[in-house]
């Protein structure tokens, strides 16, 4: 009987995997073909795909710029764009399996000189979306967040693949640009700010432990490096600027997904065939979760649960078109010790204490464009964004001869919600196909409710730390103008002026960029922005006893932004239509850095990583910082059946706090080397199936800290303390990591399976985290000190399927 029910189930298996012989899988490739500075379409563009070496199949867009490409065959496939006095568009390595309709919305340029036209070649190689960039920038997509090893499909993680961004914290997915705090990144989704899109966020962070981004609905997205365009603002590192996808609007697809980081849903089809709308919904849950509810020995108590959704309705029309998005996540951790019989070995939380976080943000809104005549478009995005943090700490006290009686002291309450309600609108004008003009004003109203409460482990008595309920406001206005001087030679000028209530400040922010594409194929870049950034909203509404007058109040309300100025040189070059190179050298000087009004070694500028929030005494805008480097990409662009890609950044960042002193910041890690490949190798009729190979080793800079004071420690008694004088003089020996992917992908008739292994940490290195200061589980009313390590060997695993 076993025997029979194996043998069904093998062919039951068989079954799925196995493809009909009738004939080659095809599969259908549409979109849309657009200008790139008015968002026109494009009528009467020619598409063609070499099948083969004496097929060939085309097509050419309609009147409102779409096409669509019938029975193309499943692999990698080259993809061509042809439109007179455009600059040629070419698409390689465009991945089109049974499962799934592929679609294609490009952007065509039209050629300043038509006699010099210039060929883009390749997505990958695309530098960026966004028209008024100039250096530090490169844009991604689904399928690349999908390719590289170790980035657990999180958007945030795969960037930490890029040059001169270090990924040195596996606990959590924070982007530390060029030796900058990663509060310093600017999130933007579907044109609006947002608040940090990550479950177990903590106050005045921009990471955590997991996105909730699905990487399977990111359309053409940009991430940024420094000195970005006039439109970004509010950010002094770096801009993520991510876009969905639309729905299909032709057809009813379904996906799924079962992994260790969630279990995951996604639909998308058609609203109307004939109106081209379409739908795409996303759902996940924590896998987990799922697995302790079916009795699973996770080897911990505290499972971390969470679930997100995301949605995009689009309605284009001859006219323009109307979308309604939506993004949003829940997660929850309960860390409880005081039901411990024996003394654990717990991974997550402090011992002496059971905690509670939860965190919820969620953003929607409408995007609503309209051409005005073919050379302008207006565009106008109207969104609400919130965010929930809540915390509960409760101490626990044992007693010394018999563990298994506590009790417990609430010493810590904390409620922090705010919401933010925006309208960015703007202008698309091209005057000729040498200048194009962008305007805008994004205006936000911020409404803000915090209560937050802390217990004095030795009297006992309770203070506020928080207690504000309130809106404020940020203005911004904002032009950026391009201009082909010739067709090698294109200049950037943009301006952008920012009003806000935070701190009562006016700002202007001038930006500049030139490119030059030399004879040899090979492009020059120079770019020059400054950048301003408020503070952290907790910062400004933290009560306290100050040191100076020994009053108790706000007294940080009217703290200015952190400002900079970013220069950037770069240097890129095609070897060949499959292989660059590219350097950039930078100089970033901050000032108006929050540091401490009393003498100290405090900056702001260290802030904004980990799970714990800071809460400094009285502070000024009398601060510096300096951050400088160099970096190199090397890549080898997806053919013959592999990729290759190397990063390397050599940096400094050096900081002033109020008491003089140049200093290493938290993150000056001083360099950071990816090397990371893949290879697939294709197999069964007509190379339907394949093998997916990936690996990555990263070695970067161990993080800073500071010698500990043990007398003022041992009598403090609650935390660690640092020598302040010698903050920064030591590192963490050197960060290591190797990752190895291993994956398998099939392709019927009517669906795609893929199955794959992600193993992080392959060598279980234990890369030092921090050093805590704890009781001593096994001696009550002891402390002790101990290196706590990051993440050691991990493996995650998952199944999706396409149909």
């Amino acid at each position: 009987m076993n025997e029979r029910r194996f043998t069904l189930i093998l062919m039951a298996v068989l079954c799925l995997f196995t493809t009909s012989a009738f004939g080659q899988l095809t599969q259908t490739v549409k979109g849309r073909v657009t200008d790139s500075d008015s968002k026109q379409p494009l009528a009467g563009v020619n598409i063609t795909i070499a099948v083969s070496v004496d097929k060939t199949i085309g097509t050419s867009s309609d009147g409102d710029g779409y096409y669509q490409l019938k029975e193309v065959p499943i692999g990698r496939q080259r993809i061509e764009f042809f439109y007179v006095g455009y600059q040629d568009v070419r698409l390689d390595n465009i991945i089109v399996t049974s499962g799934k309709e592929v679609e294609l919305n490009v952007e065509m340029s039209e050629s300043a000189d038509m006699l010099k036209a210039a060929e883009v070649r390749g997505k990958a190689r695309e530098a960026t979306h966004n028209e008024m960039v100039s250096v530090s920038a490169r844009s991604f997509d689904a399928e690349e967040a999908e390719r590289y090893p170790g980035s657990r499909q999180d958007p945030a993680r795969m960037a930490q693949n890029f040059a001169g961004v270090a990924g040195t914290d596996d606990q959590r997915n924070d982007i530390v640009v060029r030796g900058n705090s990663p509060l310093g990144l600017l999130w933007r989704f579907e044109g609006v700010d947002i608040f940090n899109p990550s479950h177990f966020a903590v106050a005045g962070s921009t990471g955590g432990p997991i996105s909730m981004l699905n990487n399977k609905v990111i359309g053409n997205s940009d991430f940024m490096t420094g000195a970005f365009p006039s439109e970004y603002s509010n950010g002094i590192s770096g801009v993520f600027d991510l876009k969905m996808r639309n729905g299909n609007y032709n057809k009813s697809e379904y996906s799924g997904q079962f992994g260790l980081f969630g279990t995951e849903i996604m639909a998308e089809g058609p609203i109307s065939k004939e109106k081209k709308s379409s739908y795409l919904v996303s759902y996940r849950y924590a896998t987990l979760q799922i697995f302790q509810s079916l009795g699973i020995d996770l080897g911990t108590d505290a499972v971390p649960r969470y679930q997100d959704m995301s949605f995009r309705l689009n309605f284009p029309t001859k006219k323009g078109g109307l979308s309604v998005f939506g993004v949003g996540g829940l997660s929850a951790i309960d860390i409880v010790f005081s039901d411990d019989l024996a003394p654990t070995k717990e991974i997550y939380g402090q011992k002496d204490r059971d905690q509670y976080f939860r965190t919820n943000m969620g953003v929607v809104g409408v995007n609503w464009r309209r051409f005005i005549n073919k050379s302008t478009s207006f565009n106008a995005v109207i969104a609400q964004n919130a965010q929930q943090i809540l915390s509960d700490h409760d101490k626990i006290f044992r007693e010394p001869t018999d563990w298994t009686r506590v009790s417990l002291l609430p010493v810590s309450r904390s409620q922090m919600l705010h919401t933010k309600t925006t309208g960015h609108f703007s202008i698309n004008k091209k005057f000729s196909a040498r200048s194009t003009l962008k305007a805008g004003l994004i205006a936000d109203l911020y409404q803000i409710n915090y209560l937050d409460s802390l217990r004095n482990e030795q009297n006992y008595t309770w203070s506020e730390l928080l207690n504000h309920r309130g809106n404020e406001y940020m203005l911004r206005a904002y032009a950026s103008w391009r201009y082909r001087i010739t067709s090698t030679l294109t200049a950037t000028a943009g301006l952008n002026l920012m009003n806000t209530s935070f701190g009562n400040v006016t700002l202007p922010e001038p930006r500049f960029g030139l490119n030059w594409k030399a004879p040899d194929n090979s492009t020059v870049g120079l770019a020059y922005g400054m950048h301003s950034q408020i503070q952290p909203m907790y910062v400004y509404y933290t009560q306290f006893t100050d040191s100076i007058t020994h009053t108790f109040g706000n007294h940080n309300m009217d703290l200015g932004p952190t400002r900079s100025h970013h220069v950037v040189a770069s240097w890129e070059k095609m070897l060949n239509p499959f292989f660059r190179m590219r350097a950039e050298a930078y100089y970033q000087s901050l000032f108006n850095v929050p540091v401490e009004v009393l003498s100290s070694s405090f900056s702001l500028l260290n802030q904004g990583s980990g799970f714990t929030r800071f809460f400094p005494d009285v502070l000024k805008n009398s601060g510096t910082g300096t951050n400088y480097g160099v970096e190199l990409t090397m890549e080898k662009f997806f053919s013959k059946h592999y990729y290759v890609m190397g990063t390397a950044s050599v940096y400094n960042s050096r900081y002033v706090g109020s008491d003089g002193v140049d200093r290493n910041t938290d993150f000056n890690g001083n360099f950071i080397v990816n090397m990371l490949g893949g290879y697939e190798i294709p197999f069964g009729k007509n190379d339907k199936n394949s093998v997916i190979l990936g690996t990555k080793f990263t070695m970067g800079g161990g993080k800073r800290f500071s010698p500990i004071d043990s007398l003022l420690t041992s009598r403090n008694g609650a935390q660690v303390i640092f020598i302040d004088s010698l903050r920064n003089t030591l590192q963490f020996r050197n960060y290591y990591r190797w990752d190895l992917k291993i994956g398998m992908k099939f392709n019927n008739k009517k669906s795609t399976h893929e199955f794959a292994i992600d193993l992080a940490n392959v060598l279980n290195i234990k890369n030092i985290l921090t050093i805590s200061y704890f009781d001593d589980p096994e001696n009550p009313g002891n402390k002790i000190y101990a290196e706590e390590y990051q993440l050691g060997f991990l493996p995650n695993f998952w199944y999706k399927f396409d149909f």
